[in-house]
């Protein structure tokens, strides 16, 4: 038994050394996963929008957690739950204080197109809102043929149902 008072105080102090030791070493993996699977998620988000863009002519995909196809997503990364937000240029993936973004070579317009005929300022004032969508949450992509400034283009959307 060990009775003296320093040598409690000592092995006392070593315990708890080697236990934020632990803690901190679990916490620098576990963002590292969180991290890793976030990119991961952003980078195939954003190639799957990337080939939708490159479609010329209409198509519509459906997203969401069991969703079979390109944007079925997973109920949660590396045991967090997450919050994917699709912007013009981008597709960003936030997983607590952790957020990964994936550029995208063709825009994508964050709302159900609703007219038939846009203008360039138009989609330039309607792309500045973000659409936003929880793990859960199901969503549409869309590839359309609409009039931007009197001339025919295809534009990807991305929406709720």
């Amino acid at each position: 038994m060990i009775d003296e008072l320093p040598t409690r105080a000592a092995l006392t102090a070593a315990a708890f050394l080697l236990l934020a030791t632990g803690l901190s070493v679990l916490s620098v993996f576990g963002g590292d996963a969180a991290r890793d699977a976030a990119q991961a998620l952003a980078g195939h988000l954003g190639r799957a929008l990337d080939e939708v863009g490159a479609i010329d002519g209409t198509a519509i995909f459906r997203g969401g957690v069991g969703v079979a196809g390109p944007f079925e997503l997973p109920p949660n990364l590396a045991g967090s739950s997450y919050r994917i937000e699709v912007r013009t240029t981008d597709v960003r993936v936030l997983v607590g204080a952790v957020v990964a973004v994936a550029a995208l070579r063709t825009s994508v317009h964050p709302f159900a197109p609703d007219h038939e005929s846009y203008s360039t300022a138009d989609l330039r004032d309607r792309d500045a809102a973000t659409f936003l969508a929880g793990a859960g949450t199901p969503f549409v992509v869309e590839r359309a043929a609409r009039l931007v400034d009197g001339a025919p283009a295809f534009l990807t959307f991305v929406h709720l149902p």
